[in-house]
């Protein structure tokens, strides 16, 4: 074997373990990692949805429970207050004219109200107020406005214009040692007509309730708050309330509603314009699923570098036999001698049965040779052959345009007729000889005179040929196929005269013919298939046949550093180069 061959037999050597190994690699990896990552990949998006349901579900119940306290709070208030409107001593309180006779007793107001004080321990103070005589009597003693702590609760009373028998009023107030307390304040008038007689006022500790249903929070919870329904916030009881969404649009009855930051649930306030809204936060179940996430992570990177390891281990254990197999191969007429290194049987069949393919190959290669060179003969013959029959198609339209223009007249039809056999004649002649490049450029006038004839002056040709290069040898019908292109598709649309350019040079040992118009040019996409065609190892019927058939017979000829060249924009350039070859 020569050395050529014992070369690429060391470069087989090289890469053979890297093929085996990848091929490998991928093999295990198909059969392993995938099925893991499809399995961490369901199993992550199942368990986000199972956790978020589970939060959902949490929140949801947990907005449930502060609902039912909060209604139980107001409903236990307003009970209590019409247990007390209903008592006789506090209806005289209220209805008691200033400066009249009293005939209530206070003992008994004081009584009930210390009763229902400590039966709600949310409670903070109970207040009476008549707005008949201005009496005010509290949880603590009877005393006058001026003189009481509290006042925040009749700035409230006196700005309220409802129409309703309550309200309430979230406030800022004082315990009454002073501390700084938030209040919710419930109000129940006692109307006679549409005149207010009084009022009784139930002061709620609103920090306490708060802090009662703190233990309610989950981590995944963000913001708890009490809005009205246009999202108006009325107060916050716990996290930032600037993460609740600004673009929240409710339902009276309550619900749920998402984005993709937040999950809110919501919730109405009986009695009042309240809604409980409670605010998930995606990223805080984001951040609860990342701990699983790593560790499928590193799973997956142990698993990962177990089927490296594995695909190395049976990489080499399949590499070893074929290596001593290329090793024999870089010196093939030793095979034989090399025989008895063979430690079993298949690897010694291999490399006998290379061997006399070896020798076989040197008989078959010279016989191949052969037949490249008529195979090369017998397709360039077949590429010229479809040029006849696409050529002369052209020329007897244009024959058959002209005689119905001349109405009985035949002189321009046999002038036609006579180029036309002209121009079959050469191309008739034997396809493999070469032609001088003024015999080409001669046939080519002849179609163009041909061509002129049908059209009549829509275009004109101009000639660049250097007159010491017509003698050089050119394979024919080489130019014919490219100017019939040039007319048919980019000067034949045209609305104005058109004009072909054909020139010819010799440029450092080459000679270089240039067919250019100022035609309608090619599309970009029409392009693009064209110079892809010219790279391609067959000619199929389609247009512009004649330009990859020529270009096909030039690589035929001389090589595939040779060929033609196709640009367009406004207008199309064809540009061939083939090897200058003298007389």
């Amino acid at each position: 074997m020569n050395s050529k061959k014992a070369i690429t037999y060391k470069k087989e050597r090289r890469f053979f373990p890297g093929r085996i190994f990848f091929h490998n690699l991928f093999m295990l990896t198909a059969l392993v990692i995938v099925p893991m990552l499809l399995a961490v990949a369901i199993g992550s998006y199942s368990q986000r949805i199972v956790v978020e349901k589970e939060v959902s579900l949490y929140s949801l119940r947990t907005i449930s429970l502060l609902q039912n306290s909060m209604n139980q709070l107001f409903s236990s208030c307003l009970k209590q207050a019409d247990y007390l409107l209903a008592e006789n001593n506090i209806n005289l309180f209220l209805i008691t004219e200033k400066d009249g006779y009293t005939f209530y007793h206070n003992d008994v107001i004081y009584k009930l109200m210390h009763a229902q004080m400590q039966a709600n321990t949310e409670l903070l103070s109970i207040y009476i107020y008549s707005d008949k005589n201005n009496k005010f009597v509290s949880n603590y003693g009877e005393t006058s406005l001026e003189r009481f702590f509290d006042k925040g609760w009749m700035e409230a009373y006196d700005a309220y214009e409802g129409d309703d028998t309550f309200f309430y009023a979230f406030r800022n107030g004082t315990t009454n040692y002073l501390q700084p307390v938030r209040i919710l304040s419930l109000y129940k008038i006692l109307m006679h007509g549409n005149i207010r007689q009084g009022v009784i006022v139930y002061s709620i500790n609103f920090d306490r309730f708060a802090e009662s249903i703190c233990d309610y929070r989950g981590e995944y919870d963000t913001n708890l708050s009490l809005r009205t329904k246009d999202g108006t916030l009325v107060q916050n009881l716990w996290g930032d309330p600037s993460q609740f969404p600004a673009d929240i649009r409710l339902s009276e009855e309550g619900g749920v509603w998402e984005n993709r930051e937040s999950i809110v649930h919501y919730s109405p306030v009986e009695y009042t314009d309240l809604y409980f809204h409670s605010v998930l936060s995606r990223d805080a179940l984001q951040a609860s699923l990342q701990k699983p996430m790593y560790l499928m992570i590193l799973l997956i990177a142990g698993v990962f570098l177990f089927v490296l390891a594995l695909t190395f281990l049976i990489s080499m254990r399949i590499y070893q036999p074929f290596k001593k197999i290329l090793s024999g191969l870089e010196t093939p007429a030793g095979l034989l001698q090399n025989r008895v290194r063979i430690t079993r049987d298949e690897e010694g069949f291999i490399l006998d049965s290379i061997y006399k393919m070896s020798l076989k190959n040197e008989q078959i290669t010279e016989e191949l040779a052969k037949r490249v060179a008529l195979l090369k003969q017998a397709q360039s013959i077949a590429l010229q052959s479809q040029i006849n029959p696409h050529f002369l198609h052209n020329t007897l339209d244009s024959i058959s345009w002209a005689t119905m223009r001349l109405t009985g007249g035949k002189n321009e039809a046999s002038v036609m007729l006579s180029k036309l056999a002209q121009i079959l004649r050469y191309s008739l002649d034997d396809v493999d000889s070469l032609v001088s490049l003024r015999k080409e450029l001669d046939n080519t006038r002849l179609y163009l005179e041909l061509q002129e004839l049908r059209y009549k002056n829509c275009f004109h040709v101009k000639w660049e040929i250097e007159e010491e290069i017509l003698d050089c040898q050119v394979i024919k019908i080489m130019l014919q196929p490219i100017v019939e292109n040039a007319i048919q598709h980019g000067l034949k649309p045209l609305t104005k005269d058109g004009i072909l350019r054909i020139s010819a040079k010799r440029q450092q040992g080459l000679l270089v013919i240039a067919i250019c118009d100022n035609g309608t040019g090619i599309p970009a996409h029409r392009l693009a298939s064209i110079q892809t065609a010219l790279h391609a190892d067959m000619i199929k019927q389609q247009e512009s046949i004649g330009i990859i058939n020529v270009h096909q017979r030039i690589q035929l000829f001389y090589g595939e550093d040779y060929g033609v060249k196709i640009s367009s924009g406004e207008g199309t350039q064809v540009i061939l180069s083939l090897p200058f070859v003298g007389m």
